[in-house]
């Protein structure tokens, strides 16, 4: 053997086995907290560094237990802290065990009923696990005053919202779900923005999510295990200089007696909101000069939009529940859409005016079923579905004016929709741990949906005798099911490395029928979808971890939809029947250092989905549409660093991605390739006399991926907030988008033509909030116990 060689060998040696070698640390710290009754308390175990009184790790408890994990200190100390009981500290230092179990702590309480629990502490605005998955803490923070889901999300790092399509930067289109089951994006306006606690962002979901989309974004709401009532009341409104004031209130309670808990929120927003956007289209080719200037504007007026929601559970034992839920929806929508274009085509100049005046109401209703039952104290099933009808009635009319040659034309139309579209889902869990260190989760999933819509389009030149317009006229009816089923394995080899794998089968079904296609389209194909990880814990607080996964991004039902969705005369939205589902194939590996998290990735996708302006019959005339490109190669880096003191917390996010798309199948125009950097800050201060100062902004650079210009966006989000009353009243004031800079800008050339665009939307504003927290709680002796809580917490 050579020198280089054994050289070699040594830090191969080394650098596998010289971690347990010099494993000398604490990495997890357990325990129970009691009272001098032998009573389980609630409250909050924080571990602390002894060296700047830093928080390492964090966790609330409700009955008691607590566990902290992936510590990796020599010593620590430990905070309880509670309403319920005086702060309570222990230092604990390295002796032996890497794994130190406290067991009952005994603590002095200091009430046993109070008007109202709030444990109150300073998490980390996001965390990120040893998976790369990242967790945002929503309650408590700037984020709990968004008037909506969508956003919360626009708030969050590496979350993109824009047109309803919500996207991770670096990984692409996410699907939701909404503690632990998945929704459609079109249910989102059924949740309470004021009722989540937390929002995880999985970047490379296992196999028992659905293998739809590049990620997985899950909504946990707030969920109460203490007894008696709890209310909560908000008030918000907000101004702006471009956008008429709205306002929004939401309220919900919380009762749980013994075995029986029930919820109920209601939530109402009124006002008005509004949106412009300038396009360009020109073709400047031999006899084809065209240029067409376009300026639509959107003043959308709620009418009365409201959800509201209620919910029962009974708790049969300690590990079994049945709950059943309702969510609905009311949205009544008003205002108008005016457009004004204006036309040179080879020498000619035309001038198009039209309003449209929405009248459109939008119904959904939903009800949820769950029912979760432990097997054994390592087993446990779970049985759940959910059906909800999502219906859309449109009434619109439409004022046209348009002046050529001299003359001025006039006209006027009716656009009249209905659309309902069914969902249904059920799926069943099985989770058997055969030990703390492994653990098998098998389930299968049905899901069905059904759109079906009909379009009818009138026309007339003196308001009284109206006419079919039956190439604006459609009916349209998509089904399609999809049945899964899925088996994931994981595995904690010892206490430093663990390890996952599985395998999800998606068998998918689709009928589409339209009156403008000869026949319907029927497919029917199945995917299988394996997915793997690997977690290794170093010392110092140092971890690597590693994934790869398959997914499939299926197109959105109007998507599909080939009925025209007028916007003015020579503008139209149109879906695409012969789009086909993106494949994407997804590795990211990573590192996390004392809180400071690395992570790399890298996405190929086949048949990426893109869209744009396609040039009709009529050479004035352009159709929105969504189209096939052949390939797209995505590369990222994102790097995390967390700053915490007494007074300051911040955590900060730089992105950086190289996304390139490869197109030969739709005359899209190839531009150079660049960069892409994405920068995000969450920052929370804590001054005196209580006043709490949070500061949110993100940067998203220059996009070149080859075929697209998009133009660097900028938002800036302050907030101000003060308790009061002994903390029931809390008054919050928000300035967002101070500079307003969040504006969509970009170009593309798709053909001949060249589409310049750029968008104002109604983000910058300033909201004021009052909540009131109001209701009577004190702990229960009865407990709730999850299957397998001991073994999950390994993973």
């Amino acid at each position: 053997m050579t020198n280089i060689n054994k050289i070699f060998a040594a830090i191969l040696y080394f650098g596998i086995y010289g971690t347990e070698m010099t494993a000398q640390t604490i990495t997890s710290v357990s325990g129970n907290v009691i009272n001098s009754q032998n009573e389980v308390l609630l409250g909050n175990a924080l571990v602390i560094s002894p060296k700047d009184s830093t928080i390492i790790k964090g966790t609330s408890f409700f009955e008691g237990k607590f566990e902290l994990l992936g510590l990796d200190q020599r010593e620590v100390l430990l905070k309880l802290t509670s309403l319920e009981f005086e702060d309570t500290f222990i230092a604990i230092a390295y002796s032996g065990s890497p794994d130190i179990d406290l067991g009952d702590i005994v603590v002095t309480e200091t009430s046993n009923e109070l008007e109202e629990v709030v444990v109150v502490y300073n998490l980390p605005l996001f965390e990120n696990k040893s998976d790369g998955t990242v967790q945002i803490n929503v309650e408590n923070t700037v984020l709990a005053t968004s008037n909506s889901v969508q956003e919360i999300l626009s708030r969050s790092p590496n979350v993109l919202v824009e047109d309803e399509v919500i996207s991770i930067f670096g990984k692409g289109t996410a699907i939701i779900y909404l503690n632990g089951q998945r929704i459609l994006n079109e249910q989102l306006a059924n949740v309470q923005a004021s009722e989540i606690k937390n929002i995880e962002i999985i970047s490379n979901p296992s196999a028992k999510y659905d293998a739809e989309g590049r990620a997985v974004i899950n909504i946990v709401t707030y969920t109460s295990t203490m007894e008696g009532i709890k209310g909560f009341l908000s008030q918000n409104m907000s101004v702006s200089d471009f956008s008429p004031t709205n306002t929004s209130t939401n309220l919900s309670l919380d009762y749980r007696k013994q075995r029986v808990s029930v919820t109920g929120n209601y939530g109402m927003q009124l006002g008005a909101y509004r949106f412009l956007l300038n396009t360009t289209r020109s073709r400047s080719g031999e006899g084809d000069f065209f240029n067409s200037a376009i300026t639509t504007d959107w003043e959308r007026k709620q009418n009365y939009f409201a959800n509201y929601g209620v919910g029962v559970q009974y708790d049969f034992t300690e590990g079994s529940y049945l709950s059943l839920g309702y969510n609905g929806l009311t949205n009544d929508l008003g205002g108008t859409e005016s457009s004004h274009n204006d036309i040179n085509a080879n020498g000619e100049l035309e001038q198009f005016e039209s309003v449209v005046y929405k009248d459109d109401l939008t119904t959904q209703n939903a009800l949820v079923l769950n029912y979760f039952q432990v097997m054994d104290t390592l087993s446990s099933l779970y049985i759940g579905g959910q059906y909800s009808l999502y219906s859309t009635r449109i009434d619109d009319n439409i004022d046209e004016e348009s002046i050529g040659n001299g003359q001025k034309t006039n006209r006027k139309l009716k656009n009249q929709v209905a659309r309902e579209i069914p969902i249904f889902s059920a799926q069943l869990d099985f989770i058997k741990a055969f030990s703390k260190q492994s653990q098998l989760e098998m389930g299968t999933k049905l899901g069905s949906v059904s759109n079906k819509s009909n379009s009818i389009f009138l026309v007339s030149s003196n308001n009284d005798n109206f006419t079919l317009d039956e190439n604006l006229s459609r009916d349209f009816e998509y089904e399609e099911q999809i049945y899964g089923v899925y088996a994931n394995y994981k595995k904690s080899v010892s206490d430093k490395v663990n390890y996952s794998f599985g395998l999800r089968g998606e068998l998918t079904e689709y009928n589409l029928v339209t009156d403008n296609l000869d026949g319907a389209i029927q497919k029917s194909y199945f995917n299988l979808f394996p997915n793997a990880s690997i977690g290794v814990i170093l010392i110092d607080n140092r971890s690597l971890f590693a994934s790869y996964a398959s997914r499939i991004a299926r197109p959105r039902y109007e998507s599909l939809n080939p009925n025209i969705v007028y916007q003015d005369a020579f503008t139209s939205i149109q879906g695409n029947p012969n789009i086909v589902p993106e494949k994407i194939h997804s590795l990211e590996i990573g590192a996390n250092f004392r809180q400071h998290t690395l992570k790399l990735g890298y996405n190929y996708t086949i048949d990426p989905i893109t869209g744009g302006a396609v040039q009709g019959e009529d050479p004035k005339s352009y159709i929105l549409k969504g189209l096939n490109s052949d390939k797209q190669h995505d590369i990222f880096a994102s790097l995390t660093l967390p700053i915490n003191t007494n007074w300051w917390a911040s955590m900060n996010t730089l992105t950086v991605s190289y996304n390139k798309l490869i197109d030969t199948r739709s005359s899209f125009g190839f531009k150079e390739t660049r960069p892409q950097a994405y920068f995000y800050t969450n920052n929370k201060f804590t001054l005196p006399a209580g006043l709490k100062v949070q500061l949110i902004a993100w940067y998203l650079s220059n996009r070149y991926d080859g075929i697209y210009f998009r133009k660097n966006q900028a938002e800036i989000t302050l907030g101000l907030e003060k308790e009061f009353f002994d903390k029931s009243l809390k008054l919050q004031l928000v300035a967002n988008d101070i500079f307003q800079t969040n504006k969509p800008d970009g170009d593309y050339r798709l053909g001949n033509t060249l589409v310049l665009f750029d968008r104002i939307n109604n983000t910058r504003y300033f909201r004021f909030i009052a909540t009131y927290n109001f209701g009577k709680l004190k702990k229960t002796n009865y407990q709730r116990k999850s299957t397998g809580e001991e073994e999950n917490s390994r993973f």
